[in-house]
């Protein structure tokens, strides 16, 4: 489903494809700096508007970063039924899904403060449980798919998906700055696929 559009603000009617062009250039500059340091002015500027042509479409950069991972998340949910659907078999499949959620929520660990903010009723917190339903439902579809093969223990695939989701998000959440992706990702995965037990 797509995000939900923020409507454009009174004035000029909107131009086509401008919104999509402005989640582009959006995307590129909070993949290059943290949040706090982003301006719209630069948003602008990348998009060749002005500031108030901006803020027609998005009221505040809170309400851009969020459309902008919204709508990356949608890219996300299409590369996991990709990688669901596909040829690897259980465990390939489920390092593909570590690599490419933990990628995903890299660079963008302000997110989840953001989300959070509104104690579940601000909009933007509602509409990322929604997504993330169905992303927890693709892992479990894969955890599930193993556990039929024999490769995954028995377990319940639901519990084992929000446990995962949960390793996920604290190692992006805690990171260091020295600390790599894929070796995350690869940690990660380990530990998922072994347990802590001796």
């Amino acid at each position: 489903p797509a995000p939900p559009r923020s409507a454009p603000r009174r004035g000029r009617p909107p131009t086509p494809g401008l919104r999509r062009a402005i989640l582009t250039a959006g995307a590129s500059i909070f993949g290059r700096h943290d949040y706090h340091v982003v301006h719209m002015d630069e948003v602008a500027t990348a998009c060749g508007v002005g500031k108030g042509t901006l803020y027609r479409y998005f009221a505040s950069k809170r309400e851009l970063f969020l459309a902008v991972t919204f709508d990356g998340i949608d890219q996300l949910q299409v590369d996991l039924e990709r990688i669901a659907t596909g040829p690897e078999g259980p465990v390939g499949k489920l390092e593909q899904v570590v690599r490419r959620m933990l990628g995903h929520f890299w660079e963008r660990r302000v997110f989840f403060e953001l989300v959070h903010g509104g104690e579940g009723q601000d909009p933007g917190a509602r509409e990322w449980v929604r997504r993330r339903t169905a992303l927890a439902r693709m892992v479990e579809r894969v955890l599930g798919e193993g556990v039929a093969a024999g490769v995954f223990r028995r377990l319940d695939p639901r519990l084992e998906a929000e446990m995962l989701l949960g390793m996920l998000r604290g190692a992006n959440r805690y990171r260091r700055p020295e600390d790599r992706l894929d070796t995350a990702a690869a940690f990660v995965l380990d530990v998922f696929l072994r347990g802590v037990g001796a």
